[in-house]
């Protein structure tokens, strides 16, 4: 990246913070660092705009002399010049001086779920209406250490009844400006840019996540310019993983390509569309496909081997689109899923989705039954301060009834599906 334009840049450092995110690798720490607003690096939470596009993939700091110029907390050195001279001296490094910890408050304040009736006997049960305040903390933390080494991750879920208490962390090694290599439990850069406010669908969100990885990632585009990020997963998180266990439980690879728009590592931010918060004109391409050994995938997965997907992402002023489709070899299930947003405000995003997913058990998947409950999903964030957050969601069912294999004597679909709707909060500092 170029110095001439941060010059720009650290204008819309200026702009007030917005709430961060664990889906986008976003953390005050990176705030503080650097003495910047969120919005240097995001358009809205968790999309990333084109400067924390260049960010992320030169291993979550700026290139060359660009780090040092806007670092405006340095780290702590550990030696001096004078032993890089000796072979009989230690190792140089740095540990971060600026608070590397960081909180996020959160939860459901509505929740509602509409009753669900059995036609058979004509009962309604499991209606829920009911409030409750903001009672999960997650706690994050992030810095360098030296000059190419960057370590991030998350303790999660503290508080939340219903809610194991988990922790994240992912550790990334710049090779070079735009080539990575990177291990970690979460905030796989297979993830690309965030799905939820702020942003839309990618191929990634129809594919296996990888836990407990390693991976590299390479990238290239001072203008438009592609990214591809390949890697190897355990197939279960350290705590969980057994000696049945390899390295190569899975194996996974993603490809995107920007057609349209500033360059992937070229940092220009908002010089092609809305300067205001970072959204450039753009159009790009993804691939992705995930591989795995018998009985790794589960959820939405289980019975599946080999998935592949694709996705096209559209961005033009305030508005974004996208589309994703994926398909496995093994039963031959094909999701979809598809995105639009529109910025009304700076502060204030709307999105409706459409998702197909092939939601099969252990037992539909053996049986090569293939049961699909596609849901329309309106939802509206308000970021009502800096670093607050609301946001409702609505989910509503297309089918009335569900669909399911017979149990017994009971059909599953005698039961009709429940929307759902919740208001969220999430304030962070």
């Amino acid at each position: 990246m170029k110095k001439t334009k941060f010059a720009a840049i650290l204008s819309l450092g200026m702009v007030p913070a917005l709430f961060w995110s664990s889906e986008s690798s976003a953390i005050p720490s990176w705030a503080r660092k650097y003495n910047v607003s969120c919005y240097m690096c995001h358009s809205g939470f968790p999309q990333r705009n084109a400067v924390g596009e260049a960010f992320q993939a030169n291993g979550f700091r700026f290139a060359g002399a660009t780090e040092e110029a806007l670092t405006k907390q340095k780290n702590i050195k550990i030696g001096n010049d004078e032993w890089k001279k000796s072979p009989n001296a230690p190792f140089t490094g740095s540990f971060p001086q600026f608070d590397p910890l960081s909180m996020t408050l959160g939860g459901n304040l509505i929740n509602y779920t509409a009753p669900q009736t059995n036609r058979t006997t004509g009962a309604s049960t499991g209606k829920v209406f009911n409030w409750t305040a903001p009672n999960t903390v997650s706690m994050f933390y992030g810095g360098s250490l030296g000059d190419n080494i960057t370590f991030f991750g998350q303790i999660g879920g503290i508080g939340a009844a219903s809610t194991a208490v988990s922790s994240n962390a992912k550790v990334v090694l710049m090779l070079s400006p735009g080539f990575n290599f990177s291990m970690g439990t979460n905030f796989s850069a297979s993830g690309w840019n965030g799905s939820g406010a702020g942003g839309v669908v990618n191929v990634s969100n129809l594919l296996p996540a990888p836990n407990n990885y390693a991976e590299l990632q390479f990238t290239r585009g001072e203008t438009a310019g592609y990214s591809i990020v390949g890697g190897a997963s355990v197939g279960a998180p350290p705590l969980t993983a057994t000696a049945a266990n390899e390295i190569n439980d899975m194996v996974y690879l993603r490809a995107k390509a920007k057609l349209l728009g500033a360059g992937m590592l070229s940092g220009a931010n908002g010089t092609l569309g809305n300067s205001y918060n970072g959204l450039d004109n753009q159009v790009t391409v993804g691939l992705g496909l995930s591989s795995a050994k018998k009985n790794i995938f589960t959820g939405n997965y289980v019975g599946e081997t080999f998935i592949w997907g694709g996705d096209v992402q559209g961005v033009y002023n305030n508005a974004l689109v996208g589309l994703a489709a994926s398909r496995d070899q093994d039963l031959n299930l094909t999701n979809v899923r598809g995105d639009a947003g529109y910025f009304i405000y700076p502060w204030l995003f709307a999105k409706i989705s459409y998702n197909n997913i092939a939601a099969h058990t252990t037992a539909n998947a053996l049986s090569g039954l293939n049961f699909r409950q596609p849901t329309i999903t309106p939802s509206v964030v308000a970021w009502v301060a800096p670093n607050v957050s609301v946001t409702a969601t609505y989910t509503t069912y297309t089918k009335g009834w569900k669909e399911s294999a017979a149990v017994g004597t009971t059909l599953a679909n005698n039961l009709s599906n429940q929307n759902t709707f919740r208001l969220a909060f999430s304030a962070g500092f």
